[in-house]
C-alpha cells in the first residue's frame, strides 16, 4: 500500500541566520521554535520577488516533498514557518525586514542537515537502482529543475536526499503554455528530460527492474494520497485549479500507466 505522507508541522521562528547565495530564490537560514524544541531551517518567503509566481510556487515545493515521501524518497523534513506580524522588528535594521514584514503568515521551510554535499556525476553503481527511481518520479511531475547547474539532491553514504520541487508540476497552470500541456507520457519525450542530473548517467543501462516497481507505485496513487497532500497545503497558497490540475495530471498518468512505461523505457535506452 502507497504510504501517506505525515502531516507537516507549524512552526514560529525565532531568529534569522545567513541568506543562502546559491539558488535563484536565495532562502534564510532561520531558528525555529517547534514542539519539541528548535531546529534550523531553510526557509522560501513567499513575499520574495525571486519565488516565482510566490504562493503558488511554494505549494508546488510543498506538493512535491509531501509526493516524494509516498515514493519513499528521502527529502528534508519540512514545515509551516508561520512568521508574526511583528517578527521583522526582531531583525531590525537588517536590510531583509521589510521582506520579512511582508511575509507575515506561511512559508516554507525545510529542515536544515548540516554537512549535506551536493551530488556530483557519475552515479555510483550501488546507488544507480535509486538514481532511476528519482528520474522516474521527476517525469512523473513534470521536474525540470534538477540538473547539471542545479542538482537539488544531497548524496550520503545511504543514497540521496532530494529537495526543490517548486519548479515541478508546470501542468498546474495549463494556461502557461500555449495550447496546455501534452499528457505525462507524451510531456517526458520532449528534450528537458536529457537535462537531468541522472539521465547520462542511467541511460543505455539497464533499468526494467526499477521501471517496473515505480509503475507499481505509480498505480497506487489514490484519491486518499491526493486529498492527504491537498489538506496540508495552506488555504492561501491554493490559486484558481492548481491543485485540481495536478491531480487531474497524475491521475491520467496512472490510468495510462503503460504508456507513461513505454516512453520511459524509450528515453532511457
Amino acid at each position: 500500500m502507497t504510504p501517506l505522507p505525515d502531516y507537516i508541522p507549524i512552526v514560529s521562528p525565532v531568529s534569522v541566520g545567513e541568506q543562502k547565495t546559491s539558488g535563484r530564490t536565495r532562502p534564510f537560514q532561520m531558528r525555529c521554535e517547534t514542539a519539541s524544541g528548535y531546529a534550523d531551517y531553510i526557509v522560501k518567503l513567499w513575499a520574495n520577488p525571486e519565488v516565482h509566481l510566490a504562493k503558488h510556487s511554494l505549494a508546488r515545493e510543498l506538493y512535491g516533498s509531501l509526493l516524494s515521501r509516498v515514493f519513499e524518497l528521502d527529502t528534508p523534513d519540512v514545515a509551516l514557518v508561520d512568521i508574526e506580524p511583528d517578527f521583522y522588528h526582531s531583525i531590525l535594521p537588517s536590510p531583509n525586514a521589510e521582506l520579512f514584514q511582508q511575509s507575515v503568515g506561511f512559508n516554507f521551510g525545510s529542515k536544515f542537515i548540516p554537512g549535506a554535499t551536493i551530488f556530483s556525476p557519475p552515479v555510483a553503481p550501488s546507488k544507480h537502482s535509486l538514481a532511476v527511481k528519482i528520474f522516474c518520479f521527476d517525469m512523473l511531475i513534470g521536474n525540470p529543475d534538477r540538473r547539471m547547474v542545479k542538482p537539488n539532491v544531497f548524496q550520503s553514504a545511504d543514497g540521496f536526499v532530494v529537495f526543490d520541487h517548486e519548479q515541478a508540476f508546470p501542468f498546474s497552470r495549463p494556461q502557461m503554455l500555449l495550447g496546455g500541456y501534452p499528457p505525462g507520457w507524451k510531456y517526458i519525450r520532449e528534450d528537458w528530460h536529457k537535462d537531468h542530473i541522472f539521465h547520462k548517467s542511467i541511460k543505455n543501462r539497464e533499468c526494467a527492474l526499477e521501471i517496473e516497481e515505480f509503475m507499481t507505485s505509480v498505480g497506487c496513487l489514490s484519491n486518499e494520497v491526493f486529498d492527504t497532500i491537498e489538506e496540508q497545503i495552506p488555504e492561501d497558497w491554493r490559486t484558481g485549479g492548481d491543485l485540481q490540475n495536478i491531480r487531474l495530471y497524475l491521475a491520467n498518468t496512472r490510468d495510462n500507466l503503460n504508456k507513461f512505461k513505454r516512453s520511459l523505457q524509450e528515453i532511457l535506452i
